[in-house]
């Protein structure tokens, strides 16, 4: 049941990030080359958490011997991915904010010079 949830609720999180970041590029709020980063990095997610069975291969490769794993990590990672990508998003927003702040500030301090 626990792998099911863990699948859909990778997918989910990930057409969500993708979403946002479509959106984020037919606004320009972010460049094309962050949106195929977030995508990949999404789509490699997705590819985790739907076989979970690499993260066990990987954690094999280490010389350890624990299996089952790969659903508890994917399900971490997914949700790590997911809070770095809004927190990514927020800073990108707050510097956009802060810039056209800055913008209008100096153009009024201009106007009042001339």
């Amino acid at each position: 049941m626990i792998p099911i949830i863990s699948k859909i609720f990778a997918v989910l999180l990930a057409g969500i990030a993708i979403s946002k970041s479509y959106v984020g590029v037919r606004t320009r709020a972010e460049s094309f080359q962050v949106f195929i980063f977030w995508t990949l990095t999404w789509v490699a997610i997705v590819i985790v958490a739907l076989f979970p069975a690499l993260v066990d291969l990987v954690i094999a490769s280490f010389g350890e011997k624990r299996v089952g794993l790969g659903t508890v990590f994917g399900m971490a990672l997914v949700f790590l991915y997911f809070l770095v990508y809004r927190i990514y998003m927020r800073l990108d927003h707050m510097e956009q904010q802060l810039v056209k702040i800055v913008q209008e500030l100096s153009l009024r301090d201009w106007k009042r010079t001339e």
